[in-house]
């Protein structure tokens, strides 16, 4: 699913916290509410980038439903399978970089097998669009791009804020200490959205230049740059984001080696929690 990647490395990697990118949600209380209007959100999302006529939206929706429908009985049971055995592990003494690796890799798995079954419903429905659908496409893609380049380059006070509310959220109140290591953070990350805009645009170039012209083996090529978006990155941006990962780690690892008893409980209540409202939501039919 394109849940918009997707959040950045910093929030998605630190501490156990990395489920984060699994939920996209504020509250225990709100996951159920707002995963039953997936479809709709979806749906919604996807055709702001696609300029779709009346049976093709009809396909779209039909594409989409079954994409929820596999999601909740497929894979919601193994986020909370793996939120159960991440809250079994809180106690465990080993916070290495190391050990949250584990937790990126798995966390990673998740998310490329929904890329991939959405990828191959809606794939499909791509290649049938009309040159002029195309010419659209492009243009809402370079729209999307240029507002969320401004967006970034305004909300730094913002990204901060929520880096906070994140930590907050799985741990408790945090402690001095933990709040000066987040600064420290906050402070020495370096990114920059114009390699993240520049990287984007490269690929929307190839995409969209592949869907017109269909070379041999284009479906083929346009799959894979689906699922695989990391295989035209830059060396340099490859390193860019290794290097915020790595960041975002060790953080992570401190963080945890220095959670006190409280925030210990309070982060194996939360993944219970989660594993409880996602387990409720595969039983449910609809």
């Amino acid at each position: 699913m394109n849940l918009t990647y997707r959040h950045t490395a910093l929030i998605r990697t630190t501490s156990a916290l990395l489920v984060v990118a699994l939920l996209l949600v504020g509250g225990c209380s709100s996951v159920r509410l707002v995963y039953g209007h997936l479809d709709w959100w979806m749906d919604r999302n996807i055709n702001k980038y696609l300029d779709l006529d009346g049976a093709q939206e009809d396909l779209l929706s039909l594409r989409v439903d079954e994409f929820h429908r596999w999601h909740r009985q497929t894979q919601l049971p193994r986020y909370a399978d793996y939120l159960e055995t991440l809250a079994g592990n809180v106690d465990d003494p080993d916070t290495t970089p190391a050990k949250l690796i584990e937790i990126e890799k798995q966390v990673d798995t998740f998310w490329h097998s929904s890329v991939v079954m959405l990828s191959d419903l809606l794939l499909p429905l791509v290649i049938q669009m009309n040159e002029k659908q195309i010419d659209q496409l492009a243009e809402n893609v370079r729209e999307e791009r240029e507002e969320s380049l401004k967006k970034w380059e305004k909300s730094k006070r913002k990204r901060e804020k929520q880096f906070r509310k994140e930590a907050k959220r799985w741990l408790g109140d945090l402690t001095s200490e933990q709040d000066a290591m987040i600064d420290h953070q906050l402070d020495t990350t370096r990114f920059d959205p114009k390699r993240r805009d520049a990287q984007r645009q490269k690929w929307a170039t190839a995409f969209i230049s592949t869907l017109r012209s269909k070379p041999e083996g284009y479906e083929k090529q346009l799959r894979e740059m689906l699922i695989d978006p990391q295989s035209l990155w830059t060396e340099e941006y490859r390193q860019m984001q290794e290097q915020l990962r790595t960041q975002a780690r060790n953080l992570g690892a401190e963080i945890l080696k220095s959670a006190t008893p409280q925030q210990r409980a309070h982060l194996k209540t939360t993944l219970l929690e989660y594993a409880s409202d996602f387990r409720i939501l595969a039983a449910q039919e609809h």
